[in-house]
């Protein structure tokens, strides 16, 4: 059921044609979400930044986790695309090949990252316990 479009709303932009709900965020607005996602990130990453690791085998675990992240994003993505009922099948299925088509290119992503990591671990003689505190963090 769709609430019922006044004049003003949707001369404000506020409702669309279908009768959804659109938000605007102020310039504030936005700034404040960025902030808040930022402060998440880092709350997230406060054990790789905490860990004695040199930075750059860091930057890498840290981009690890957000491929990590967009890749599930992905996967909710194609799982809400194959359970919606809206759209021709030809839509449907062209959607699910854009997004199929972004999953490859992020696991390709995280492959070169989990290789990058291996390299720099193997040029910098990183040793046994250092190499351990690593398989932990890409565990979480």
């Amino acid at each position: 059921m769709t609430p019922p479009v006044v004049p003003e709303q949707e001369e404000a932009g506020s409702i669309d044609s279908s009768g959804r709900i659109k938000v605007k965020l102020s310039p504030l607005g936005k700034e404040l979400s960025l902030t808040s996602q930022q402060a998440q990130k880092q709350e997230r990453d406060k054990d790789i930044d905490d860990s004695s690791l040199p930075d750059g085998i860091k930057d890498i675990l840290k981009r690890i986790r957000d491929l990590k992240e967009q890749i599930q994003q992905k996967l909710m993505e194609l799982q809400r695309i194959q359970a919606s009922d809206k759209g021709s099948e030809a839509e449907k299925m062209q959607e699910l090949e854009r997004v199929q088509g972004e999953l490859t290119s992020l696991n390709g992503a995280l492959s070169s990252a989990h290789a990058m990591l291996n390299k720099i671990m193997d040029d910098i003689k990183l040793d046994g316990d250092s190499r351990m505190d690593v398989a932990g963090l890409l565990m979480k």
